[in-house]
């Protein structure tokens, strides 16, 4: 069984919708779903604040790239934009694959400029880490270390202040 780490983001129309989206489109697979948390936007500040969580999903038969190809459509479907010239621009949903493991429990490591994972920013990223702990108190970044460890380093602890729990925020799938 592998197992990925994904990160979901939103910021432009309902963007609690579009997380309950995401959540749907791996029902199927999904182990654990963190708390929902707002926070500032990374990289382009000239946006709205984006809804943050993150999600353990877990498939007998799916491979790192089947996770992409999983996490893509979820974008597509919430009607994603790419806009070349803001990289970090606004989005109706961003799904980003943030580490895989092998059925062994090994992290699967990857350099491919398509999909590189573990993600290579992912250490620095608060709204990926804070939510994460939720999920998993002992969790560990592969290449990295503990997440808890990470979240004290000096460049993710500057962005924690700016990290708003939202338990108002339910991502519940209603059937």
């Amino acid at each position: 069984m592998t197992k990925a780490l994904l990160s979901f983001g939103s910021n432009l129309g309902d963007r609690a919708a579009h997380l309950r989206q995401a959540v749907g489109a791996f029902v199927d697979v999904l182990v654990a779903v963190s708390q929902v948390y707002e926070t500032p936007p990374w990289g382009d500040p000239d946006q709205p604040a984006y809804l943050n969580a993150v999600a353990l999903v877990a498939d007998e038969r799916a491979g790192a790239r089947d996770w992409l190809h999983r996490a893509q459509e979820a974008e597509r479907l919430a009607g994603r934009v790419r806009d070349p010239q803001r990289h970090y621009g606004p989005r109706t949903l961003d799904v980003d694959v943030i580490a895989v493991w092998a059925a062994d429990g090994s992290p699967v490591i990857s350099t491919d400029p398509v999909l590189t994972v573990p993600h290579p920013r992912a250490h620095l990223r608060a709204f990926i880490l804070r939510p994460w702990l939720d999920l998993d108190a002992t969790a560990v970044l592969p290449g990295h270390g503990p997440v808890s460890d990470l979240l004290r380093s000096s460049a993710v602890a500057a962005d924690l202040p700016g990290l708003r729990a939202r338990p108002d925020v339910s991502l519940e799938i209603t059937a």
